[in-house]
């Protein structure tokens, strides 16, 4: 087993019967809620440590964490990782100030929403850049390379690009050719990588954003590793010759880090370390197999890449059916067979397979969609809704962070026709705005929320700017 110095460190803290004289006031697992302390170990609120001595600091480390952060930037070949407790969102925000503070910035369209909180914050100023959709399954796949090229001819003084690779769906469009575009034009790139933190692990996965230059990259780690909840990493590319980024997530993160998330990553570095590319290895095996039985289904499809331009995690399994809406398709998982969907669109449901062994899961999901499928065989085609021209861009009124701090109001749907958006529009998963503060919410944004009032939850009204 590799080392995972915070582990130790706690461990080594709990070795000497320690008595707290400290935060948090649990008291080290002496004082707990009756119902937690019925349900949960008394091990994790012995690991639920604040910075005493020879615990380290996030915000200044030199001891454990320091370590631990090292030994993920050589195991992810970055100038310099960071542990984020704040999830990815954090250290999204944070590149943002640190590469586009009061300047230019190229964003896709397809981004989270924490890119444009980080906006906000930097007061930096979104060049949108338009995005191509798959026109059968809906979902974004990301900007042309021709597209990139010429609004970098069209706004030679913005030099700074954030990008989302892979998507939610686990799509990496055209990744290597828009780096190179970028990196070509000098301009400095921040990758997000939330669901993509498992590619440097793997050669037969899509490329890993800092394999390709990237600048900033920021992963969500608890989306597809085995880490808690909210823990993150912000790694620096070996090229990264910007301010210290360690200021900026200074400003944002909390001042009280969980030891638990911070333990949940080292431990995770130190499994990722230990022989992971052959576990790998075994489970695209398995992966393989169960795609081959799905294709081989009659009323459940499969998304498989058309052609070389796209690169697809094998993780992520995107399936729809001619007969039922992906929401129904996932109810049917979900109530039928206890199997959990991460997110539902219209035309698809969405899968994340666990990187390693899960065999009684892929079992339990093959018995599932082989049921599904037979019962479907009854059923009429479902009247889905035609997919639209989603890669519009509404217009913009004022800058987002003006729009944000002005004076608003709610109002229903039908009186927000040609009014200013003062918040956002925005539906979890995969939270990926379709108006933002300061852009008009026009006859297109009107007929996609007319056609989708449960998906973007604006049934007490939408924020819009008074003017």
């Amino acid at each position: 087993m590799k080392k995972a110095p915070i582990i130790e460190n706690l461990l080594n803290h709990g070795h000497n019967n320690p008595f707290s004289g400290h935060t948090p006031g649990h008291k080290g697992g002496q004082i707990i809620p009756p119902l937690l302390e019925k349900n949960w170990p008394r091990e994790i609120w012995q690991f639920d440590l604040t910075e005493i001595e020879n615990m380290d600091n996030l915000h200044n480390p030199t001891g454990c964490i320091r370590e631990a952060q090292r030994m993920t930037a050589e195991l992810f070949n970055a100038k310099s990782s960071y542990f984020l407790v704040n999830g990815t969102s954090v250290g999204i925000q944070a590149a943002i100030l640190a590469l586009a503070y009061q300047s230019p910035i190229f964003v896709p369209r397809n981004v989270h929403k924490s890119v444009y909180s980080g906006l906000i914050l930097a007061d930096a100023q979104p060049v949108y850049l338009p995005v191509t959709y798959d026109k059968n399954w809906g979902f974004p796949l990301g900007i042309e390379p021709e597209t990139l090229k010429h609004w970098i001819e069209k706004y030679p003084h913005c030099k700074t690009l954030i990008i989302t690779n892979p998507t939610y769906q686990g799509l990496s469009y055209k990744i290597e050719e828009i780096m190179a575009v970028a990196l070509d034009h000098g301009l400095k790139v921040i990758i997000d990588e939330a669901h993509g933190s498992h590619l440097a692990l793997h050669k037969d996965l899509p490329p890993s954003a800092l394999s390709l230059g990237a600048h900033i990259v920021i992963q969500s780690w608890h989306k597809t590793l085995p880490v808690l909840t909210q823990a993150s990493v912000l790694h620096l590319g070996k090229n990264y010759s910007g301010p210290d980024i360690s200021q900026y997530l200074k400003l944002l993160q909390t001042t009280s880090p969980s030891y638990l998330l911070l333990a949940s990553l080292d431990g995770c570095r130190a499994f990722l370390a230990d022989n992971i590319s052959e576990l790998i290895d075994e489970k695209i095996i398995k992966i393989k197999k169960i795609r081959e039985d799905i294709s081989s289904l009659s009323n459940i499809k499969m998304f498989q890449a058309p052609d070389r331009a796209y690169k697809t995690d094998p993780f992520k399994l995107c399936l729809s059916s001619p007969k039922v809406s992906g929401y129904q398709l996932a109810e049917l998982l979900r109530e039928r067979f206890g199997i959990y969907p991460e997110m539902a669109e219209e035309r698809y449901c969405l899968i994340i397979l666990a990187v390693v062994h899960d065999q009684r899961f892929l079992e339990r999901l093959w018995k599932a969609l082989k049921a599904i499928d037979d019962e479907l065989e009854q059923y009429s085609p479902y009247p889905f809704l035609p997919v639209g021209e989603q890669d519009f861009i509404p217009q913009t009124k004022m800058l987002i962070r003006e729009a944000f701090f002005r004076p608003k109001e709610r109002v229903i749907l039908e009186k927000a026709l040609g009014r200013t958006a003062g918040d956002f529009l925005i539906k979890y998963p995969p939270g990926i705005p379709l108006v933002v503060p300061g852009e008009v919410i026009d006859e297109a944004v009107f007929q996609t929320l007319q056609n989708s009032i449960s998906e973007y939850k604006i049934e007490d009204g939408i924020s819009v700017v008074i003017e």
